[in-house]
């Protein structure tokens, strides 16, 4: 049984414990939050025993195996790396850290204390996406040609917290939900990107953060593809993919419209997908089987820094009007873990 502690108990907290109670091998022992009346209004919902006013102290209990940190993108650094200091293993929230210097000291701290590091891409987990990817490693569809991923929903301005709304603080929409469209561009681009170009702006709100986005992508397979990220004041969402291949092409959305379609001899046809009870399932499912069996969870520190080296360097692009080339450059990322990997949700 992984015994989990839950750091942080904002709205996201609820999908976690919603989908760690469809788990028979995983249990929420302990939170902490600053607010006592938000630590006893979980501890009744999920009949958890333990509430802690402070991270530092939940990290102290030793009948603790892993935590889940999911407090305000700029606390991840700090508490994730206090977290493996202490000997937990870690899920930590999207985005990663505000940095890749901040990545990279997550990363060092995991391999340190031999522990393990995931980060919540949650899209990369959904039952869709999950059926998406099993067609295109098929070979069905052939060779991929090219890909765009959308997500354009309301900012929901009037009920964004303050820090979302502050690129200090790491909000705005790129980083929030931008990084979810890059994710799943690049999980079935099946490559790492080497270079982006982007458009990122704040035009629908009065903020100090962004609110939409446009970055062409490039990858090291030299295929392009693009991901698109908006939040508008008024409108009406799209949260699709849309992949092209050379013998079929394939769209998928979990939100809004839930669907997998294969496009083959001029038409679209839906293709079922096996569903899960919440949408974090397959993620706490993946964590969990990590821990378990010692091999290297999917989105791993390695990967999501690559997501976030994607992230900022749009940002850079659309700064200077130039296409930047990321920060690892030419050269391959490899695996640094040495640990086995699993066969049922590698992200190439």
């Amino acid at each position: 049984m992984l015994k989990v502690g839950i750091i942080g108990l904002g709205g996201i907290a609820r999908s976690h414990c919603d989908s760690i109670a469809h788990l028979d091998n995983v249990q929420v022992v302990a939170v902490a939050d600053l607010f006592e009346e938000k630590r006893q209004e979980y501890m009744d919902k999920y009949d958890i025993p333990k509430g802690y006013q402070t991270h530092h102290e939940l990290l102290k209990d030793d009948e603790i195996d892993a935590v889940a940190v999911v407090l305000g993108h700029q606390l991840h650094h700090q508490l994730t790396v206090d977290a493996c200091n202490a000997g937990k293993h870690v899920l930590v929230e999207k985005p990663m850290a505000l940095s890749l210097d901040q990545c990279d000291a997550m990363i060092e701290a995991a391999a340190n204390n031999d522990v393990k590091l995931m980060v919540g891409l949650s899209q990369h987990f959904y039952p869709t996406s999950v059926k998406a990817k099993e067609i295109l490693d098929s070979g069905e569809l052939g060779p991929l040609i090219t890909a765009i991923a959308y997500m354009s929903k309301n900012w929901n301005y009037a009920g964004r917290r303050p820090q979302y709304r502050s690129r200090y603080h790491g909000g705005g929409m790129w980083l929030t939900n931008g990084i979810h469209v890059v994710d799943r561009l690049s999980w079935v681009m099946a490559s790492q990107a080497v270079s982006v170009s982007a458009s990122i702006g704040t035009r629908a709100h009065y903020q100090a953060a962004d609110d939409s986005a446009t970055a062409f992508i490039r990858y090291k397979n030299g295929l392009a593809g693009t991901a698109i990220a908006v939040g508008y004041a008024e409108g009406a969402p799209t949260f699709e993919c849309q992949v092209i291949c050379a013998n079929g092409t394939l769209r998928f959305s979990q939100h809004g419209e839930k669907f997998v379609k294969v496009g083959k001899g001029e038409e679209w046809r839906d293709v079922p997908f096996a569903d899960t009870p919440t949408e974090m399932y397959n993620e706490w499912k993946a964590f969990a089987e990590a821990i378990e069996q010692n091999i290297e969870v999917p989105t791993h520190g390695e990967y999501a820094r690559h997501i976030m080296d994607i992230l900022f360097s749009a940002e850079k692009s659309s700064l200077t009007g130039r296409e930047v080339m990321l920060g690892n450059g030419p050269g391959w990322q490899t695996q640094t873990s040495g640990s086995p990997t699993t066969i049922h949700h590698g992200w190439i």
